[in-house]
């Protein structure tokens, strides 16, 4: 669908924040940072699931020789950089700080940072998205079937995800790359027409499989998590055979597909039997063929008109399944449902808004207000004791206040010892043993990304993965954990290994 581009020229004067020199341009007065903070998430904001980035300044005192990141507790990973790329799938509200080890031998901590993660977007082109707000309607991100974000200021804040819809926005792939935007969107609804018989416009790029397989070369290796061509007809269905044949051919590399974005229009197929045979048989079975995360970029359904009160609770009741099955699924990163106009007397009972006015319909007050992040359980005591108190008035941790410190030390970094793989298809896993330790977490995925993995707990420093594919490589990685409070606490994931089955 093509995005119709608003301009908007805006002249700000603000007399204390720039002057202006003689050749016109701009110096901007910065007030130096203060404190040592988190920058990104906001607190008390909402971000789109999958891969987030945290970010933070530089310590106010002193030059840090690491920082370690700590989300909901527990401590994550360690880094030397200001970002981290956090992944979660868990719709919740979550807590993130960071502790800085300075080189002068004293630790410094940014205060406790609240933000809200989403699975929920908007599907949106210029006609249908203007007059919306999507942080009012509770929105993680949105697309618009277009390579450049809207410029109302509504959506500046909300993430952006471009899309190539077809062959033809091919060039703007560097661009995208270059711009630094986390996710991309290939080719969308590549299996059908543009056109139907009729010459009604139906929305498909019509992408021949053999070209999008010769230029899927374009896409892959870039900064960006990338999504695989979105097919109009879902791949486990006998009629999926564009995207069938688009995952089985060699020329694909599938290390570099990241998520699979699903679409499913249920024809007068509502209720809550039509959103269980939709996540049954289109994201279960989509997710079981490949192993990989599950966006779907648009779902509704079709063929009945909004002035029917019955059918639209049909729809209703529908959406409130599917939304909550969707949360549920901890492969599904995220969903936008595709919102008709109420003036569609073939599709308009699946109508979030009225495109005209912006105003929602009782299907739309459904889509703002369930499936939003929740508080967690209690976070472990670990979240108040690596910063300082709030009447403290300073991050600067030189104190040695013998409460600042962990009561459990995490366990050491892990290592794999061996990988064999044993008759039947299987693999077993041999850890350097870590004294002290309750367990360990394995994790394995034939993408060397792990974008799609399985995940296994054991006690032992041996394990034996089963039923695996032959004539694969697979990558394993492990952690050790203990046990603090009632959470697990987990140490730093070994160096990846590798291994193909082929007994």
């Amino acid at each position: 669908m093509k995005v119709l581009k608003k301009i908007t020229t805006l002249v700000l004067v603000v007399a204390m924040a720039f002057s202006v020199n003689v050749t016109g341009t701009f110096t901007e007065s910065v007030k130096a940072a203060t404190e040592f903070q988190i920058t990104s998430p906001s607190d008390n904001g909402l971000v789109a699931a999958g891969y987030i980035d945290i970010k933070w300044n530089n310590p106010i005192g002193g030059t840090a020789s690491k920082y370690n990141v700590y989300v909901d507790g527990n401590y994550v990973n360690s880094t030397t950089s200001t970002t981290y790329e956090y992944y979660t799938t868990s719709v919740a509200y979550h807590t993130a700080w960071i502790e800085a080890e300075l080189s002068n031998g004293t630790k410094e901590y940014t205060k406790t940072v609240k933000f809200g993660v989403s699975k929920k977007g908007l599907a949106v082109n210029d006609n249908m998205g203007r007059r919306l707000d999507p942080v009012a309607m509770n929105m993680g991100w949105y697309y618009t079937w277009g390579t450049t974000p809207f410029l109302y200021t509504t959506y500046g804040s909300v993430e952006f995800v471009p899309m190539i819809w077809g062959t033809g926005s091919e060039n703007a792939i560097s661009r995208i790359a270059s711009s630094g935007y986390k996710y991309l969107l290939a080719y969308n609804e590549p299996d059908m027409p543009m056109y139907d018989a009729n010459g009604n416009f139906v929305g498909g790029s019509n992408v021949d499989v053999n070209t999008a397989i010769s230029h899927w070369y374009k896409f892959a290796g870039k900064s960006y998590h990338l999504g695989a061509p979105a097919p109009a007809l879902c791949p486990a269905w006998d009629s999926g055979t564009w995207f069938r044949t688009f995952m089985d051919s060699d020329l694909v590399d599938k290390s570099t597909i990241d998520f699979i974005p699903l679409h499913c229009y249920y024809g007068t197929y509502g209720g809550a039997a039509g959103a269980n045979t939709f996540l049954k048989e289109v994201v279960d079975a989509t997710y079981n063929m490949y192993h990989k995360p599950i966006w779907i970029t648009e779902f509704a359904v079709s063929g009945w008109g909004y002035s029917n009160a019955s059918n639209r609770k049909q729809v209703e009741a529908f959406l409130k399944t599917a939304i909550e099955g969707l949360n549920k699924r901890s492969y599904v990163e995220r969903y936008s449902w595709f919102s008709f106009n109420t003036t569609d007397n073939r599709n308009g009972a699946s109508a979030l808004w009225t495109n005209s006015t912006g105003k929602l319909t009782d299907l739309g007050n459904i889509y703002v207000n369930n499936g939003n992040p929740t508080e967690l359980a209690a976070q472990g005591s670990a979240v108040n004791k690596y910063q300082p108190s709030s009447d403290n008035g300073s991050n600067n941790s030189s104190n040695n206040n013998t409460n600042n410190q962990p009561q459990v030390k995490k366990p050491a970094r892990a290592k794999i010892s061996k990988l064999k793989n044993v008759k039947g298809r299987k693999v077993k896993v041999s850890i350097k043993k870590i004294r002290k330790v309750k367990g360990y977490q394995i994790k394995y995925s034939d993408n060397k990304k792990f974008n799609g993995y399985w995940q296994k707990n054991s006690k032992k420093n041996t394990y034996t993965v089963k039923k695996l594919d032959k004539k694969t490589k697979y990558y394993f990685k492990v952690r050790a954990y203990v046990i603090n409070g009632n959470k697990k606490l987990y140490g730093s994931y070994s160096k990846v290994k590798s291994i193909t089955v082929k007994k």
